[in-house]
C-alpha cells in the first residue's frame, strides 16, 4: 500500500506562520507577533539563546483580552 502524506499545516498568507499562532490577533499586532515568532525561530535554529525579553513579547503579543462578566 502506497504510504499516507502527511497533511500540510495551513498558514497565513502574508507571514507564512502556521496560523495556529497567530490566531485571536488582528491588524498591526498580527504582523509584529508573527515577526517575534520567526525571530525566536532563527535564533533557536542557529543554537543561540533566546532572550527572555523576546519571549515576553511574544506572550503580551499572543494575549487574549478577556471579556466581561455579565452581572
Amino acid at each position: 500500500m502506497p504510504r499516507k502524506s502527511k497533511r500540510r499545516v495551513p498558514k497565513d498568507k502574508r507571514s507564512k506562520v502556521p496560523k495556529k499562532y497567530l490566531s485571536g490577533t488582528k491588524g498591526t499586532k498580527r504582523t509584529r507577533l508573527a515577526n517575534v515568532i520567526k525571530r525566536i525561530a532563527k535564533l533557536y535554529k542557529e543554537g543561540k539563546k533566546v532572550p527572555k525579553s523576546l519571549l515576553a513579547e511574544r506572550m503580551r503579543l499572543g494575549k487574549k483580552r478577556a471579556t466581561r462578566k455579565k452581572n
